[in-house]
Parts: C-alpha cells; sequence; structure tokens
C-alpha cells in the first residue's frame, strides 16, 4: 500500500473517530481509542493523525522492499508456531474492535410499534421511548423480555453478550420447576435448596410469598406480601405440611392466590456458575459482573495500553539511545549515570505514591510503567547506534559534507530502527504483565475499567468459585504465549547473523 494511502485513512480514522466521539455516537472500531478514557482516546487520536500526516507528506510512490526484508519476511512466515500466532492475534485484535457488536447491555437493533432503531450507536435513549416509565436508559434486556411475553410482534437483537464489561451488575432471577410436592432447580434433574418466591401476575416485580425449601420440600419459615407490600400472612412448614400460619388481613390473604403467578423464582447471588440460560457463558465474579463481558473489556484495554506504551517507549529510546550512541564522549558518560541512578528508584513505591495522590487513569499507570520501562529500549538502541557510526558510508557521509542531523536521520536512524521489530512483541507482554500486577496489587485502573488483573485478584479469593480463576488465566496464558511466539519468530527472522549477505 502507498504511503500517501496509508496516511490518508490514517487522517480520516482519526479525524471520524474524534467526531462521532464528540456527537457521542458509539461506532464499533472508532470508539475503540476511547475505551481507556477520554484523555487516552485523543491522545491515541492525537497520535494516528500525526501519524497519518507524516506519511501522506512522505508521498513516495510505494515501499520500497530491499531483497534483505523479503528474505526475512519469508522467514518468518516459514516459522509456524509465530506465524499463526500472528494470525490469531490479529483475529483478536479484529474482535477487540467489533466491540458492542459482540459484547454489551445496549441492543443492536430494535423494532417497536413500527419504528426501528440502533441503540448500540446513539447513548442515552430513555425507557419512555419504549413504553417505560422512566426517563433513564432503556434496559434493553427487559424490553426483550417484554416484548416476547407481549406477543405484539416488537423485538429486540441483543449482542452475543449481553451484559457490559463493567458497571452492569443485574440481578439473576432462576423460574424453577416444581414435579409433584417437590422443586427442581431449571432442567429437573436437581432438587432446590434455598429461598424460592411467587410474584403477582399484574406486578412481577412484586413479592407474592416467600418461602424456604430443603431437599426440594417447603421447610421454615412463610411470608405472604400484597400487592402494596404489605405482610399479610405469616407461617412456618415442616417437610412440605403446613403446621403453623397467621393471617393478618382478615381472611383477605386467601384471596390474593387467584392473581399470583403459579411459578417459583429464586435469586441467584453472586458469584454465579456459568449458565447459559441466563446470558453468563462464563459465570459472575463476586460483584456480579459478567466474567467473559469483562475479559473482553480487559483485552480491550490491554491493546490500548500496549499502543501507548511501546510508542512512548520507543521514542524515549530512540531519542536518548541514538543521542548517547551517536555523541558519545561527555554526552554518553552524563546520560549512562542518569540512567543508571534512575534504574535503581522503587517502581512500586512509586506506584502506590501516585495511587495515594490521584485515581490513577489508564493514560497516567502507561506513563509511569513507561518512565520506568524505557531503559532498555535505550540501551539496545545505543549499542546499535555506536556501532552503525563506525561504518564506512558514515564516514563517506561526512567527508562528502553531510550534516549531523542528516547523518543521523537518513543514514544511522534508519539502519537501527529495525531492532524496534523484534523489541516490541516483548514490550506488549511486559506492559500486559505490569498493568496485572499493579490491577492485582490494588493500585492499577479504577473499579469502573475492567481489568484482567483484578479479576485475577478476585478468583484468587474465591477458589470456591473456579470458574473465575480459571477463565482469567486461561485468557492471559494464551494471549502471553501467542505474544511470545510472535516475538520469537521475529527474533529468529530477523537474526542479522543469518542475512549479512544475499543468497
Amino acid at each position: 500500500m502507498r504511503p500517501r494511502t496509508s496516511g490518508i485513512l490514517l487522517i480520516l480514522f482519526a479525524l471520524a473517530a474524534a467526531a462521532l466521539r464528540w456527537l457521542h455516537l458509539s461506532v464499533p472500531f472508532f470508539k475503540i481509542p476511547f475505551l481507556a478514557g477520554v484523555t487516552a482516546g485523543y491522545v491515541l487520536v492525537a497520535l494516528f493523525f500525526v501519524g497519518g500526516v507524516w506519511l501522506a507528506l512522505k508521498g513516495a510512490a510505494e515501499w520500497n522492499i530491499s531483497p534483505q526484508t523479503l528474505k526475512k519476511l519469508r522467514r518468518f512466515r516459514a516459522i509456524q508456531r509465530g506465524y499463526w500466532s500472528f494470525l490469531i492475534l490479529l483475529a483478536l485484535l479484529a474482535l477487540a474492535g467489533m466491540d458492542t457488536l459482540l459484547v454489551g447491555k445496549r441492543a443492536l437493533f430494535v423494532s417497536y410499534q413500527g419504528k426501528w432503531s440502533l441503540p448500540f450507536i446513539r447513548e442515552g435513549i430513555p425507557g419512555k421511548n419504549f413504553g417505560f416509565t422512566y426517563d433513564a436508559e432503556t434496559d434493553y434486556r427487559e424490553l426483550q423480555k417484554r416484548c416476547r411475553e407481549e406477543g405484539k410482534g416488537d423485538w429486540v437483537l441483543m449482542p452475543l453478550v449481553r451484559y457490559a464489561p463493567s458497571l452492569d451488575t443485574p440481578q439473576i432471577v432462576e423460574t424453577l420447576e416444581m414435579h409433584g410436592e417437590k422443586l427442581f432447580l431449571p432442567g429437573g434433574k436437581q432438587v432446590f435448596n434455598g429461598t424460592a418466591y411467587t410474584v403477582f401476575k399484574s406486578k412481577p416485580a412484586k413479592k407474592r410469598q416467600e418461602f424456604v425449601f430443603r431437599q426440594g420440600l417447603r421447610q421454615g419459615d412463610m411470608r405472604g406480601w400484597d400487592e402494596a407490600g404489605e405482610q399479610v400472612e405469616k407461617g412456618r412448614y415442616d417437610k412440605g405440611q403446613r403446621v403453623e400460619y397467621k393471617d393478618y388481613s382478615n381472611g383477605k390473604a386467601t384471596t390474593l392466590e387467584s392473581p399470583a403467578a403459579p411459578e417459583y423464582h429464586t435469586l441467584v447471588y453472586p458469584p454465579s456458575p456459568p449458565s447459559a440460560l441466563q446470558g453468563h457463558y462464563l459465570g459472575t465474579n463476586s460483584t456480579g459482573g459478567d466474567v467473559l463481558a469483562m475479559l473482553f473489556g480487559g483485552w480491550q484495554q490491554a491493546l490500548i495500553a500496549a499502543v501507548l506504551y511501546v510508542f512512548t517507549v520507543f521514542v524515549i529510546g530512540v531519542v536518548v539511545g541514538g543521542a548517547l550512541g551517536y555523541f558519545g564522549g561527555v554526552v554518553d558518560l552524563f546520560g549512562m549515570r542518569l540512567i543508571e541512578i534512575w534504574s535503581v528508584l522503587p517502581f512500586l513505591f512509586v506506584v502506590m505514591i501516585v495511587s495515594s495522590v490521584i485515581n490513577p487513569s489508564m493514560v497516567v499507570l502507561v506513563g509511569v510503567i513507561a518512565a520506568f520501562g524505557w531503559m532498555s529500549t535505550t540501551l539496545y538502541l545505543r549499542t546499535a547506534t555506536y556501532r552503525e557510526k563506525a561504518r564506512d558510508y558514515v564516514s563517506a557521509a561526512r567527508l562528502l559534507g553531510a550534516g549531523t542531523p542528516r547523518i543521523i536521520f537518513h543514514h544511522v536512524l534508519p539502519n537501527v530502527i529495525a531492532i524496534l521489530v523484534t523489541l516490541a512483541p516483548f514490550e506488549v507482554s511486559n506492559i500486559i504483565i505490569s498493568l496485572a500486577a499493579l490491577d492485582f496489587l490494588g493500585y492499577g485502573v479504577p473499579a469502573d475499567h475492567p481489568s484482567w488483573g483484578r479479576l485475577l485478584q478476585e478468583g484468587v479469593e474465591n477458589f470456591s468459585y473456579p470458574w473465575i480463576i480459571s477463565s482469567v488465566f486461561a485468557a492471559m496464558t494464551l494471549v502471553l504465549v501467542l505474544v511470545t511466539f510472535v516475538g520469537e519468530a521475529v527474533r529468529e527472522a530477523f537474526d542479522p547473523k543469518k542475512f549479512t549477505t544475499y543468497e
């Protein structure tokens, strides 16, 4: 693809993402930069815009791929483990870009009373627009349930995972099954133990009676309410038989049986196990959030953090490492002493201080991690620049009258920048592990951001609920193994010892 075309596409993406954000439109792919916060989003959009302008102004006819580069790319493709890992990561990246098309509490499409709407794009559509009595944003899961019950031809299309990655903890209500005199869990294979209740037909949110069940039979206290929420009766059961009863309504309690729905329901308190019936395919965590949705949101956060971190570290590494390697002498001596001093500063203590002073955002955390992670890249670039500075072509350029800026940017830098390709995958692993560790320790992003580290911490504290720890461990292991395989393949394919001469 031509550089100018790539630049124009980046510029259009940056402008479209900023404009859609300003208009409060949540369009998948374009909203990805803003998932970690408004500040981080605009920083990413600005980077895309600047990169696009640079490519557009560069304006070369097309990329000039040298025979050496083609040999390296063919070598990378021949390393099957790294090549297929790279393709899988691209697929995961595409899934993350789909965003609310796959995961979210807003409906994809609503057909209500002959009118169509796309709620996943337009946020904050009030419930009154769909026949509810409140002005807050519509509960589309409840709207979908109501449309199915009414059967008037209205329908709601929800995402595959109909829960948001954060700040979405709905109550889970299961409808139980009565077979004979015993109450069973959904499916009718296991008897129910716990508290179950019935509701009024006209007011499903109002409880009619509440019972305690043991081995599927009523055992213990019973309470009953009228439609106004006043208690009208009380009783006690023993092995399914009523042994005590008090009526506080002068005989009116018995007339409430006819408007009551016959089904029994129970509240499932978090953490709850995986349930395809409820749409929690990997269960919920200790606060009631959907684990699969949180894993998806954590993957999006990791991608945004990786872009910010790698860009920051590489820019600092190229500038500082290139200057130390090219100028040497006092500049190198003074710079290396500063790096040695900075490297011994306690990273965790700095993060603790920052977290105690402010509520750190994604940008702040990435900035703090990058402030301590740029030194290894700098040392690699310093060594590579030292080596390239001694080449004959640099001496020839200097003899021909080329100035220092031209030598650095047109001769030395293009020959050392390739080392960044081999470092990038390992820097991505570094930021993913660092963010997860900080979130695990409680010094990471705010609670309203999905986080693999926080989910891992919840799983460690709740080993009785294995779906939490197993899910996040599998997700982190998969991503880190794929990134490591790609990094090893890139390092082997771009090994300069294999390509010092043309074949």
